[in-house]
């Protein structure tokens, strides 16, 4: 294996040469594999590779190329999985001592899909411990020494930002896609909850859950999400949404942003303030108007009802194992779960109700703005190990259920770190996101920066 590989390529890129049978899938592999090969030993993202049996299935892709006419958009493509989703060729441990050794016997749905594409699955990433906050594991951003990718899909956003793979999937619960696609430089579409199956993936909070792929585009972002959303049996979620045919083409001329103006979403980095500042302006030079906004009262009620939805939940799933085996959990999911035991029936239930009743009176926003805007993150990634980031600016959207779509529009002027952007659309209008965000990277380069060391 050489040294250094080609400059990595974007997965329509990948297909099309694939197509016009430019690349073979093992060579393709080839190029990932060498970076993988030499950047892992310090990004730390992978808790188990199996790089013979991704030859393998490469080398069987390479015969049937030549004898298939028509490629799925995920046909050899590179990818990781996040170590809460259930794999039959890996373990699945959710970054624990409590589920050391486990493996399923049936792939998550969202590994199911992909493998129907024929993408080739490379491992499993890092994670916090059951993806939820705590320690985070030793995965390193690969944009600067010494900061974190942010977490809980830490070594799936590290994993895509260091050109190992062309994607990788993550979950979020607050807002563990969002802000590792902010701190790497990635782009992620949080498509509504229930567009794409949960089945097969460990829950950190199964009302508040999302799957979704890093990945380094918007039009990346869109065949992902082809592959794995739709009604899936084995989920309760997906089975009443409508069907939906996205398109990457788009009028956004007219089209009116709102960004969000609240103590909430406040922040004091310079840095991400004039990214947005600059976004702003290149959308209205693409005939958008952008104005302020503030959210519907009733906020803060909702963001608190998130926090005693999720630890209510969190608890129901551990109650069992943790009453059996409560050193095998770190000390925060302890305290987190002790505490979560106190809640009431009738807390979680109003606080359920404060959700659902939130989300009409803020879908009313959208009666005068057709998407909203704020930073993706407070910060650029925090220096340090020891912690993932804050989540606040995403967890209002994941508590809302509601598709959002973080897409990388600056760097920091010091640390050279990405400054991201998150567009947040009506429920099922993910389209609106798709039009939006692609038509802005296609007028700028930031989805096409790497990190220093990646080529």
């Amino acid at each position: 294996m050489n040294d250094h590989a080609p400059e990595p390529r974007s997965i329509a890129e990948a297909h099309d040469l694939l197509c016009r049978r430019k690349i073979s899938p093992s060579e393709l592999l080839e190029e990932s594999l060498t970076r993988l090969t030499r950047l892992e030993p310090h990004v730390h993202a992978w808790v188990a590779c199996d790089i013979e049996s991704a030859r393998r299935q490469a080398v069987a892709l390479d015969a049937r190329l030549s004898r298939t006419q028509d490629l799925p958009p995920m046909f050899a493509i590179p990818y990781g999985v996040k170590d809460i989703f259930h794999t039959r060729d890996f373990p699945t441990e959710a970054g624990s001592r409590v589920l050391q050794g486990f493996r399923s016997e049936d792939d998550a749905t969202a590994v199911e899909r992909l493998a129907a594409q024929d993408a080739i699955l490379i491992g499993k990433t890092t994670t916090t411990e059951f993806a939820n906050w705590g320690t985070p594991p030793p995965t390193v951003n690969p944009w600067r020494d010494g900061h974190t990718p942010g977490g809980s899909s830490s070594g799936s956003a590290a994993a895509v930002a260091a050109g190992m793979v062309m994607t990788a999937l993550g979950t979020q619960t607050a807002g563990s896609l969002s802000r590792p696609a902010a701190y790497n430089g990635l782009t992620v579409l949080k498509a509504s909850y229930g567009r794409i199956s949960k089945a097969g993936v460990i829950p950190a909070s199964w009302s508040l859950d999302h799957v979704g792929a890093f990945t380094r585009s918007v039009e990346d972002s869109l065949l992902v999400y082809q592959a794995l959303a739709g009604p899936d049996p084995r989920d309760e979620t997906t089975w009443t949404l409508p069907a939906q045919s996205l398109s990457l083409k788009g009028e956004i001329t007219g089209q009116t942003i709102g960004w969000l103006q609240h103590p909430h979403f406040a922040t004091n980095d310079g840095d991400v303030v004039a990214a947005l500042d600059d976004t702003r302006r290149t959308l209205e030079t693409l005939g958008i108007r952008c104005i302020d906004i503030a959210p519907p009262p009733g906020f803060e009620d909702a963001v608190a009802a998130q926090q005693i939805v999720m630890q209510a939940e969190t608890t129901n799933f551990h109650a069992d194992r943790f009453h059996q085996h409560p050193q095998r959990y770190g000390d925060y999911l302890q305290a987190f779960i002790f505490e979560g035991l106190t809640i009431s029936a009738n807390d979680y239930l109003r606080a359920q109700r404060i959700r659902q009743q939130y989300r009409q009176v803020f879908a009313s926003l959208y009666d005068e703005v057709d998407l909203l805007m704020t930073p993706a993150a407070p910060t650029t990634a925090p220096l340090g190990l020891h912690e993932t980031g804050s989540p606040a600016f995403n967890l209002p959207f994941t508590n809302l259920g509601v598709p959002t779509l973080v897409l990388p529009v600056g760097l920091s002027a010091d640390t050279r770190l990405p400054v991201g952007m998150q567009l947040i659309a009506p429920h099922l209008e993910e389209q609106r996101l798709i039009h939006v965000g692609h038509r802005y990277q296609q007028e700028t380069d930031w989805h096409r920066r790497w990190a220093p060391n990646v080529i």
